[in-house]
C-alpha cells in the first residue's frame, strides 16, 4: 500500500486528488495540507511514500520544503503551468502535473510511483570487486587531509553540503550526501536516513520509542532510522 498526502492551497484541488485515489487499489491518502508549516509536519509525521506538491506552496519556499523535512517521499510536483518544470526535475520529481488534471495523466502519475524501486532497496553491487577507496581527502582550511574510511562514525547532509563526522573531528564536504554514498562500501557505511549515512561499526546501540527505531553512536548521537531505510539495519539484529 502506498501511502499519500496531499499538499495544496486550494482544498479543490486536494479533493480531486484524493476522489481519484480512493477509486485506486494500492494507494491510500493519509493527509492533506495547505501551508508548508503544515507540510513539513505531516511529512515527518506520516512518513508518506508520495507527496503531491504543489509549486506555489508557499511562494518560492515549495522547493526547500523537502529539504527542511526528515523524511523523504517521492514527489509529484503540481502546477498551473509549465513554468517550474525544469526546477521540479533538478529536485528529483517523479511527475509534474498540469491542472485541472485529468484522469489519465493522473493515473499515468500513480503508475510511476508503483514503477519506481523502493528507496530501501539497496544498491545492487554484483562486483564484490569494486575498488572503495580506503581514505578520503576532506577540506581543512586551506588544505586537503587525509582521513581513513574507517575513522568516519557518519555522514551528515547539509543542504547541497555534507558534514564528516570522524574521530579527529568534523569536515565539510561540498559533495551531496548521495554522490557520496555511491563512493562508500554497502558492506560498512548504510544509508539509514535521507539525511544520514552511518558506519555500522561504530553504532554503539540501537532502541525503539514510540514506533521508530534509533541508533546510538559511539559518540553518543542519536539516529532515528526512516522507515525506508530499515531493511538494512533489520539485517542486523539477531
Amino acid at each position: 500500500m502506498n501511502t499519500i498526502l496531499i499538499a495544496d492551497p486550494e482544498p479543490v484541488c486536494r479533493q480531486q486528488i484524493r476522489q481519484h485515489i480512493g477509486g485506486r487499489p494500492g494507494f491510500r491518502v493519509v493527509g492533506e495540507c495547505g501551508s508548508p508549516y503544515e507540510t513539513i509536519r505531516y511529512v515527518n509525521a506520516l512518513e508518506p511514500d508520495v507527496l503531491f506538491l504543489d509549486v506555489q506552496l508557499g511562494g518560492e519556499r515549495a522547493f526547500d520544503l523537502i529539504q527542511q523535512a526528515d523524511h523523504l517521499p517521492k514527489i509529484i510536483f503540481t502546477a498551473r503551468n509549465e513554468s517550474h518544470a525544469l526546477r521540479a526535475f533538478d529536485h528529483q520529481a517523479l511527475d509534474y502535473l498540469l491542472k485541472p488534471y485529468g484522469a489519465a495523466r493522473l493515473d499515468a502519475a500513480l503508475q510511476k510511483v508503483v514503477s519506481r524501486p523502493p528507496a530501501d532497496r539497496l544498491p545492487d553491487h554484483t562486483f564484490a570487486s569494486h575498488p572503495y577507496p580506503k581514505n578520503l581527502f576532506v577540506e581543512d582550511g586551506g588544505r586537503l587531509r587525509r582521513i581513513a574510511v574507517n575513522d568516519v562514525r557518519y555522514f551528515k547532509a547539509a543542504g547541497d553540503y555534507t558534514v564528516v563526522f570522524t574521530e579527529q573531528g568534523e569536515f565539510l564536504s561540498s559533495s551531496g550526501i548521495g554522490s557520496i554514498e555511491r563512493k562508500l562500501d554497502p558492506a560498512l557505511f548504510v544509508r539509514v536516513h535521507r539525511s544520514f549515512i552511518v558506519n555500522i561499526e561504530r553504532i554503539d546501540a540501537c532502541y525503539r520509542d514510540i514506533g521508530k527505531l534509533y541508533l546510538v553512536m559511539e559518540n553518543g548521537q542519536e539516529i532515528s532510522v526512516g522507515k525506508h531505510y530499515m531493511n538494512p539495519i533489520k539485517s542486523l539484529i539477531l
